[in-house]
């Protein structure tokens, strides 16, 4: 399962280098795992980010999300992750709830993320997961 999930990111990357759009890249810290992303552009009403969960137990995740707002000083989305935690084997399933808030009027480039989100592991019990982190989109 790990493989196919590494190979769904290497895909989704290599979409976004095909498709000449704008990256964004983000460090958030959620519940007791700090994860850094590199994605599509948070403005498109359907964006895509890869995440890598950091720390004593590596993980990778990949998050779809709608924009369901979307306005000059915040847009508000939700979706699904799909990922491996280290420590486990098998796929989780998230539903994020999310607000990206862009408090700059002079950079809408720069943003910080809130996030909730249950979280359904396949073997194991599930848990609410929330968190803050910061995001820039390279234009």
């Amino acid at each position: 399962m790990k493989k196919l999930m590494l190979f769904s990111m290497l895909l989704f990357f290599a979409a976004i280098l095909e498709s000449q759009a704008q990256i964004s890249a983000g460090v958030y810290r959620l519940s007791s795992a700090t994860f850094a992303s590199i994605g599509t552009d948070p403005e498109n009403k359907i964006f895509g980010e890869a995440r890598v969960s950091t720390g004593g137990n590596v993980g990778i995740e990949g998050t779809f999300g709608y924009n369901f707002v979307q306005k000059d000083e915040v847009n508000f989305y939700s979706g699904f992750h799909l990922g491996t935690e280290g420590r486990r084997d098998g796929v989780y399933l998230g539903i994020p709830l999310g607000v990206l808030v862009k408090p700059f009027s002079n950079s809408r480039n720069f943003g910080f993320l809130l996030e909730a989100s249950p979280i359904f592991p396949t073997e194991y019990g599930n848990y609410f997961r929330a968190g803050i982190g910061l995001k820039y989109t390279f234009r």
